[in-house]
């Protein structure tokens, strides 16, 4: 394996997401993306990697990068630009059943598509017969929309092909990703603008971190079952939905998702998902994550039919939303903030930490994090220097080790 000190550095300083960018930047005949025993993807350098390469991986790259373009005032630094908040679903059953709660995401998606608004969506999808093969596709109808339907707690190859993608037609899309995806993706468009009309809209789902494939396989090998398997989901058809797979034998497993992301997938999360200054999907036109419902302040996982929280953050999120709704494609409840604050308490307490934990990992690592207009300072101040303390010693000591 050939070293390079730009790629091989972020990744040996724990901030590398196994995007894809370097791949799709360099060629597959230099970086190559490679699933590492850890359970994480990365680039291997096998051949030259030029100046120019390197220094575009630099300033792309979005383990490294979170540069917000979207403006906001400091009474919205937990939670971003917003123009309109709900809580709502798609009015098509199939949609809110196979989606990872109201079916919001796949109805956007699909509204466009049907509407043509766009030519295509960019969004990840899997394989029926190997869960290790998620990747970006390309969709273009209802049925293989759905298809990609509902969340994945593993890694992803988004952006290895990228270039590929544009340069092989004029497709207009809606591109659906998490928050560092859509942060990749605007890093991308910066330093090649002559892509940037041809995307619509951006979409992303709301994210706790990445955990790597060591996290689904602790749950099979926890079940006994016979490998290979097959059909594996994470979520979805309900909500929230179970963990679920088939075993070689032809044997179904469940486990709850309470169970399995909060008990065995949350313990495998990625290094940098810990410093993530945006989990809420802070650049992209419309974020959607749960609207749990809460018992005793803290969400309810109890199995009911779906519900998405929505925010639109842009003119064009908003004229979306309100077309599906127009056309009684989707149903809406208005939210306040303080509301969102209990539905999604892990993104609330993260945003106000993540400032503190970035300083600790900056000095540990000597590495500059590029974060901007991300309202981390603001956050930062509604700490108790007790909680600032103790973020700061934390992540500072494992930063070091």
């Amino acid at each position: 394996m050939t070293k390079n000190s730009v790629i091989d550095g972020i990744y040996e300083d724990g901030l590398c997401l196994g995007c894809g960018f370097c791949e799709s930047l360099c060629g597959k005949a230099n970086v190559e993306m490679v699933l590492q025993p850890e359970g994480f993807l990365r680039p291997i350098v096998k051949g030259e990697v030029n100046k120019e390469s390197e220094q575009l991986i630099q300033d792309i790259c979005p383990g490294v990068n979170i540069v917000n373009d979207l403006p906001f005032d400091s009474s919205q630094s937990v939670w971003g630009k917003i123009e309109k908040t709900y809580s709502g679903y798609s009015t098509d059953a199939e949609i809110r059943t196979k989606g990872s709660s109201g079916g919001m995401v796949s109805g956007i998606a699909i509204y466009m598509l049907e509407n043509k608004l766009v030519d295509a969506v960019l969004q990840v999808g899997g394989t029926s017969d190997d869960y290790e093969r998620n990747s970006l596709r390309v969709t273009r109808s209802k049925k293989e929309v759905l298809e990609c339907a509902s969340s994945r707690y593993a890694p992803a190859l988004i952006f290895d092909k990228i270039i590929d993608i544009l340069e092989g037609g004029n497709d207009n899309f809606c591109f659906i990703g998490k928050p560092c995806d859509i942060s990749g993706l605007k890093n991308f468009l910066t330093k090649f603008p002559k892509y940037k009309d041809r995307f619509k809209l951006t979409v992303s789902i709301m994210c706790a971190g990445i955990p790597s494939f060591r996290g689904t396989e602790t749950i099979i090998e926890e079940f006994k079952a016979i490998t290979p398997v097959k059909n594996l989901v994470y979520r979805g058809n309900g909500w929230p939905g179970f963990f679920s797979f088939i075993d070689n034998s032809g044997e179904t497993f469940k486990m709850t998702y309470n169970d399995s992301w909060g008990k065995r997938l949350g313990k495998h999360v990625h290094n940098r998902c810990k410093i993530c200054p945006d989990g809420i999907g802070i650049q992209a036109d419309v974020a959607i994550g749960d609207a749990w419902e809460t018992a005793d302040g803290y969400p309810d996982f109890t199995e009911r039919e779906g519900s998405s929280l929505i925010i639109a953050r842009t003119d064009a999120g908003v004229n979306i939303l309100h077309a599906m709704r127009d056309i009684g494609g989707a149903v809406y409840e208005p939210l306040a903030l303080k509301t969102i604050g209990m539905m999604q308490p892990f993104q609330y307490k993260r945003r106000l930490r993540v400032g503190i934990r970035s300083v600790a990992f900056s000095l540990a690592k000597f590495r500059k994090l590029n974060y901007q207009n991300l309202g981390l300072l603001n956050n930062t101040k509604k700490l108790s220097f007790e909680t600032m303390a103790r973020e700061f010693y934390g992540m500072f000591k494992r930063s070091i080790k």
